[in-house]
């Protein structure tokens, strides 16, 4: 549990509703917020910060399918504000009902989780919206909010005016060269409480160097790539599930849904099993094309040896928040 005094709600209202400015919102806009409303920094900052910019909330929260379905028909949604789990089921069942040309959908920013490359291409290949904005954000620094991508997608401006942001080797504390990635490193400048003095938040991404297309003078990071805790040490290499994410991201043929499974058998060695999701149009006689094609690229690519499942496209569960992709069931 973390407390707020009335002016760090007040801040972080404003920085939230530059988020939606920096996506090119205006008053005219309709904003549905699928995302959790509760005792936790979500949904309410998600409506504060849509309040104060002065486009119309939607609040749903998260799930019920019918629902969100209904409000992007009836209220005529033109920004959905979910996670990229939630995002790519909306999607789904969108085109799954026929949809498609009764809602005004137009942009999604997509928090709490990593969007990856093909999920984004699966959605935009079945809404078709014109933009998917990347927000960051953790209850520790306010909450979400903290920075958004703007519509050329160069990298996710942060508020260099709220708080300092290092960005370091997770093993050496030492900084990390331009461009090399590393751990994110917070200093909060106008918190009052619980303020942050070079807090490790574990997130792992880069400075973005160079000036933005769009003439913000806001400085950028990369979207973030993992966790320095998600780290998996197998056979004494380390693997971040964003490394299998951007080995499956670049082949074709394959669908958005994957998973890792690591196991250790009786004969000491652990094993890695990769299920990977075949694209819509792929039939079950191109799966083993397809399996050894993945599994080489990931030894060239990671440099380990990794078994490779295809499965049809669906067949690996969709989240209305986050999906749970590594399995690591080694014993401790």
């Amino acid at each position: 549990m973390l407390c707020y005094t009335r002016k760090d709600i007040a801040d972080w209202t404003h920085f939230f509703a530059r988020c939606y400015e920096m996506a090119g919102l205006d008053t005219t806009d309709r904003v549905q917020i699928a995302v959790g409303y509760g005792v936790w920094t979500a949904g309410i900052s998600f409506q504060m910060g849509c309040e104060a910019y002065g486009a119309m909330a939607v609040p749903v929260g998260p799930g019920n399918l019918d629902m969100q379905c209904q409000f992007l028909v009836d209220f005529g949604s033109t920004v959905m504000c979910c996670t990229a789990s939630m995002g790519l089921l909306m999607a789904e069942e969108i085109h799954r009902r026929g949809l498609s040309d009764q809602i005004k959908l137009k942009k999604m920013i997509f928090g709490s989780e990593r969007a990856s490359d093909a999920m984004r291409d699966r959605i935009q290949t079945l809404l078709g919206v014109e933009h998917m904005f990347d927000i960051p954000g953790m209850t520790e620094l306010y909450g979400p909010g903290t920075g958004l991508d703007c519509s050329h997608h160069t990298g996710i401006h942060y508020w260099a005016d709220y708080y300092i942001l290092e960005i370091l080797d997770p093993e050496t504390l030492d900084p990390a060269k331009e461009g090399e990635i590393g751990e994110m490193v917070v200093t909060t400048l106008k918190k009052e409480a619980v303020p942050l003095i070079r807090y490790r938040t574990r997130d792992l991404t880069r400075f973005i160097p160079g000036t933005c297309p769009c003439g913000s003078v806001l400085p950028r990071h990369d979207r973030l790539l993992g966790r320095s805790d998600d780290m998996i040490i197998f056979r004494a290499v380390n693997i971040y599930p964003s490394q299998v994410d951007h080995v499956l991201s670049g082949m074709e043929g394959i669908g958005s849904e994957y998973q890792i499974i690591v196991d250790r058998r009786e004969d000491g060695r652990d094993y890695m099993l990769i299920k990977v999701e075949a694209a819509q149009s792929v039939g079950a006689d191109q799966f083993e094309t397809l399996s050894k094609e993945i599994s080489g690229q990931v030894k060239k690519q990671i440099m380990v040896s990794a078994g490779v499942e295809m499965v049809e496209y669906g067949i690996l569960p969709r989240s209305e928040r986050k999906s749970k992709r590594v399995f690591d069931n080694r014993e401790e």
